[in-house]
């Protein structure tokens, strides 16, 4: 991790410090399912991470990125603990499979604040205090904010046309380094599971955001959004290749071998 804190060359408060890393993981890395689609059941091990993500350049779920940041959080010197939410779905009115987005959190002078780098492209890219003030990103304007539900004591929401909407609910309970394992068998195995049924490539770009599928590519900017339908596979592997890490573009080509 000493090469990170070379290359991050962290300055400013402990709030901005943290904004620097998470601008970093956006950058660095993909949200990415391939793993769960080739069936990769590694368990989540602090190597694991570091060899799958630092080493080969791939990215990964919310489990594995944000497993990764608290790695590096940590061994920064940042107080982070890991908890776990539950994804709210729109379209439906209802929770997700129960705690099975993985979080950071920190408490400073006396404030919570959520970090998130697993979000797909739905990225904040710094910390959010709890109750505090809404916070703007290419991805869009978040919040977060205590609510009781069903599901936790906090919610996380998102600014749309339509209002503010839930994005996920949460207790800001500290979880075991295992519960990210458990996290994974439940992705990889659940047939409630989203992540396990087709390919999802996304990723906080500069100005906006994009994401990959089997059908198609779309991204959303400065300029409006664009969506090009794919006729057939070389057209999603050319905007693999323009868009994501070389490592990520094998494990795609690999991953519509099996196809």
């Amino acid at each position: 991790m000493s090469k990170i804190k070379e290359k991050l060359n962290l300055k400013g408060t402990i709030l901005e410090q943290i904004s620097q890393v998470q601008y970093w993981f956006a950058r660095q890395f993909e949200f990415e399912n391939l793993d769960v689609l080739l069936g990769n059941e590694e368990p989540i091990t602090e190597q694991f991470l570091r060899d799958k993500m630092l080493e080969q350049g791939r990215g990964g779920l919310c489990y594995e990125l944000n497993g990764l940041l608290y790695l590096v959080l940590r061994d920064l010197g940042f107080p982070v603990k890991l908890a776990a939410a539950t994804m709210w779905v729109q379209p439906r009115n209802s929770y997700a499979l129960d705690r099975t987005h993985v979080i950071n959190l920190l408490e400073h002078y006396g404030t919570l604040y959520l970090i998130d780098s697993g979000f797909g492209s739905n990225l904040v890219l710094q910390p959010v205090a709890l109750d505090g003030d809404a916070v703007t990103s290419p991805a869009g304007t978040f919040r977060f904010r205590s609510e009781t539900t069903e599901k936790g004591t906090m919610v996380f929401e998102q600014q749309t046309d339509a209002g503010w909407e839930r994005r996920y609910g949460l207790y800001p309970d500290e979880i075991e380094w295992s519960h990210l394992d458990d996290v994974k068998q439940q992705i990889h195995h659940s047939p409630e599971s989203s992540f396990n049924k087709a390919l999802l490539i996304a990723k906080v770009t500069e100005d906006g955001t994009y994401s990959i599928n089997d059908e198609r590519y779309h991204s959303k900017g400065k300029d409006g959004e664009e969506t090009l339908q794919f006729k057939e596979s070389g057209e999603l592997l050319e905007q693999v290749r323009q868009h994501a890490s070389p490592a990520v573009y094998d494990t795609a080509e690999r991953y519509l071998d099996t196809k």
